[in-house]
């Protein structure tokens, strides 16, 4: 794992001639789930309490913009809202009388479906580059594209120990390491683009654009050009998404 961040260049050489991505797949996904799994169970009660209360309110604000917009009968209002305080009130009770294990159980659990998502993503990202590399002047080899991007990924193992002395030293379980905090007064979707870029994905995408140059024997312009391109129309789609829960997810 850590020659990909020392020595890239030489360690996508080794993976040309014998590609490996077994190993570095099972890390991503694993590692990462664990490292933030451990880092939310070890913060005081009364943070995690807090953030369930910053998410009632931003829940509370959407239903209202909802309602002023149309969106939403006014005669659902009271009673959205108060399914939405009765399920975060059990929510609050299990945080503040669950033992760590159980606690750090229902994390885990909890984020197995970002996990099998994240998964999905390589794979995709990894079938999408593979279809554009007769445009570069390759021959397709999803195996060796594979190779690169699940090498690429380990990146994400790093980042996710940032992020987790993030939590611990603020105490925020939705503190980000995007450019979203940097224009808290945004529109939505703008902040939803902001929360896809941060420095390891950054970090990752230029990975993605080596491996392709020394595996494929590629120019590195072409690369990235295309593994940048692709990233951009990601995460206007994201963007959308996000403007359309109304900035839920950012939360």
């Amino acid at each position: 794992m850590w020659k990909i961040i020392s020595a890239p260049t030489q360690r996508f050489q080794e993976l040309s001639t014998k590609p490996t991505w077994t190993a570095p797949f099972i890390l991503v996904l694993l590692l990462p789930l664990l490292i933030a799994t451990l880092s939310s169970s070890l913060l005081p009660r009364h943070r995690l309490v807090a953030s369930i209360e910053a998410r009632i309110a931003k829940a509370k604000e959407f239903i209202d913009a909802q309602v002023e917009k149309g969106k939403m009968p006014s005669d659902q209002h009271d009673a959205a809202l108060k399914r939405i305080e009765e399920m975060s009130r059990t929510e609050m009770e299990f945080y503040q009388n669950s033992p760590w294990l159980k606690l750090f159980l229902r994390f885990f659990i909890r984020s197995l479906p970002a996990v099998i998502w994240s998964g999905l993503q390589i794979i995709i990202w990894s079938a999408i580059l593979n279809l554009l590399l007769p445009l570069l002047g390759a021959s397709a080899s999803f195996g060796r594209t594979f190779t690169i991007t699940t090498n690429s990924a380990l990146v994400r193992i790093p980042a996710a120990l940032f992020h987790a002395l993030i939590i611990l030293a603020t105490g925020n379980l939705t503190a980000a390491t995007s450019l979203a905090p940097l224009a808290a007064n945004a529109p939505v979707y703008l902040r939803g683009i902001l929360a896809c870029i941060d420095i390891f994905t950054i970090w990752e995408l230029i990975l993605v654009s080596l491996g392709l140059k020394v595996i494929f024997n590629l120019k590195i312009r072409n690369t990235a050009l295309v593994v940048f391109l692709i990233w951009f129309c990601y995460i206007l789609i994201v963007a959308a998404l996000i403007s359309l829960s109304g900035g839920l997810a950012l939360a």
